[in-house]
């Protein structure tokens, strides 16, 4: 795949968008002619995303100076009080891939994420975001971004995507004392469950057991349990011709009244009434807050 700058100006523009495509590129720099104040360029309502794949580049921000080396890369608005650049003292080409985006929109994520996380940001070429960035570059090359709705799309695809990774970071891998327990309780919905037996499920003490579940899940082991529960009986109601007393005992709630009350909780309407919805039957899992 050949390298270069892509720009795009879509001729058709029925209907105002807040956010596209500007332009895209892969480039290797070299010399001091590479050189840009982001006070004395004419765009305006844009931003940049300025990826580094090898070598280092130099970024002055509202008067603090930066180097953008590999794996981190540069986010910044234009117009705004920054200058990038290849550095005089630089020993190796500058090597990176880019995207320009245009509209309020973007510059609104872009001041949101700035306030944040600053305008250097450290992302491994295997994250979404950087993984989208090649995507995007590798469709321009091939003609597949070819009007303004393409370019609406793939600039907010890839600005969620980054905001996505910032905000909520990829879930790290639980402990596998944790995973026997949770697959415990995943098999056993239907027997009584108490802490004393995840814990030793677990391998844990009690004690320790709770605090570990706390700070990796967020919440405690019973009610891990309980949302367990509700997201299995989702299922049974939506799938089975079983009564409610039966699904709730199938879910290990021996009381039809309690289970009702837990499971409105949960899912936002009663039992009865979700076995109604005529969508229910599509419902393989369902995806609650916990």
């Amino acid at each position: 795949m050949g390298k270069g700058s892509y720009g795009f100006r879509f001729q058709e523009n029925p209907y105002p968008f807040v956010m596209n495509l500007w332009n895209v590129g892969w480039e290797t720099q070299v010399g001091s002619d590479y050189d840009w104040h982001g006070e004395k360029r004419v765009e305006k309502e844009k931003i940049v995303f300025q990826y580094t794949l090898s070598g280092a580049g130099a970024l002055t921000f509202e008067g603090r100076d930066f180097q953008v080396g590999e794996q981190e890369a540069f986010f910044v608005a234009i117009p705004s009080a920054h200058h990038y650049f290849y550095p005089k003292d630089a020993v190796k080409p500058w090597e990176f891939i880019y995207v320009t985006i245009e509209g309020p929109e973007a510059v609104n994520m872009h001041r949101y994420i700035l306030a944040k996380h600053g305008p250097i940001l450290k992302l491994s070429r295997d994250t979404e975001p950087i993984r989208k960035l090649f995507k995007l570059y590798s469709e321009t090359v091939a003609s597949d971004v070819y009007n303004s709705y393409i370019g609406s799309q793939k600039a907010y695809d890839f600005m969620l995507s980054l905001f996505r990774y910032l905000e909520a970071p990829p879930k790290q891998r639980l402990k596998e004392s944790l995973i026997k327990a949770i697959q415990y309780i995943e098999e056993h919905l239907a027997d009584p469950l108490s802490l004393d037996e995840l814990a030793k499920q677990a391998g844990l003490s009690k004690y320790y057991f709770i605090k570990q579940f706390k700070a990796e899940l967020h919440t405690t082991p019973m009610h891990y349990v309980m949302i367990a529960r509700m997201k299995k009986a989702a299922s049974l109601l939506a799938k089975t011709d079983n009564t409610i007393a039966e699904v709730a005992h199938q879910v290990g709630i021996d009381d039809p009244n309690y289970f009702t009350k837990v499971f409105k909780k949960t899912v936002g309407v009663s039992a009865s009434k979700f076995r109604k919805n005529e969508d229910s039957h599509l419902i393989d899992f369902i995806v609650t807050e916990w």
